[in-house]
């Protein structure tokens, strides 16, 4: 009889694998027919985003042309399109950058709808409280850099009377793409905050450690400011530096915070094992 029974026992134990390897390929396949699901939503998203850009384009241009109009004003500049085609692929290109902001929320969404299934609930709120806080600095970031355009052009433009009466045909292409290279390497920059919570959650850093080394995190901040900043000048290299220095500090309040609220819980829970050990004896 139990030869028999470890037979049975055997035989169920390998129908049971054999059924587990044949659903391995269907989820793969599930997970892989969701995941092309989300591409193309996303893409579809993007490209609505972009036909939205592109119809909006008249108004974007007047904005992000706007710090350039009077410093050029000033030195008797015009704008000058250097060929043909400039103008059609001006309106693309920025049309298309319009789209990727108006699309991000929606594409945030889909990876963020397949991303989430895979992660526990402590994870999904953390995420959920960091996309917003993203969003938020990375849009701090783009104002400060549509600030400090002005102040940049008109550094640059005083090197023009070193040329004598030299006049300047600016090339709108040329501008708009250098205006977006700062504004995103000011909205990218402003992600430090968030770079530097997420280790301290991993248990890579602590606000003790982040604080007896800020005098490398200013040398590398300079210079992570110096490599991501378009134009290389010193005025925006400075402003784009200050900030994070800021942030730098301000998340190491942020996280000795949640260094001191983890201390407090685990000393809660230690509390309540002990009350209820001595209640269980």
């Amino acid at each position: 009889m139990n030869s028999s029974a470890t037979a049975e026992e055997v035989r169920q134990q390998s129908t049971q694998e054999e059924y587990e390897i044949e659903d391995r390929p269907a989820d793969l396949t599930e997970h892989l027919e969701e995941l092309r699901t989300r591409i193309i939503r996303a893409f579809t998203g993007i490209f609505i985003g972009w036909v939205a850009g592109y119809i909006l384009f008249p108004a974007v241009y007047h904005v992000i042309s706007q710090p350039l109009r009077e410093p050029l004003r000033a030195v008797h500049g015009q704008t000058v399109f250097l060929h043909f085609a400039d103008p059609f692929f001006l309106r693309l290109k920025l049309s298309f950058v319009v789209g990727l902001i108006f699309a991000a929320p929606y594409v945030t969404y889909q990876i963020w709808a397949f991303v989430a299934p895979g992660l526990t609930r402590s994870e999904r709120r953390v995420v959920k409280l960091f996309i917003p806080f993203s969003g938020l600095l990375f849009a701090m970031g783009v104002v400060l850099g549509y600030l400090l355009l002005p102040a940049a052009i008109r550094w640059f433009l005083s090197y023009l009377e070193d040329y004598g009466n030299a006049t300047l045909l600016q090339n709108p292409l040329s501008y708009v793409l250098l205006a977006v290279k700062i504004l995103l390497a000011f909205g990218i920059s402003f992600q430090l905050p968030i770079v530097l919570i997420v280790l301290a959650k991993l248990g890579l850093v602590t606000s003790k450690r982040l604080m007896s080394y800020w005098r490398h995190a200013v040398v590398i901040i300079s210079v992570v400011a110096a490599i991501i900043t378009p134009t290389n000048d010193p005025l925006s290299m400075t402003v784009m530096a200050l900030p994070m220095v800021f942030l730098y500090f301000l998340t190491i309040g942020v996280v000795r915070r949640m260094e001191n609220s983890a201390a407090r819980r685990n000393t809660a829970n230690s509390k309540k094992q002990e009350s209820y050990s001595a209640g269980g004896m």
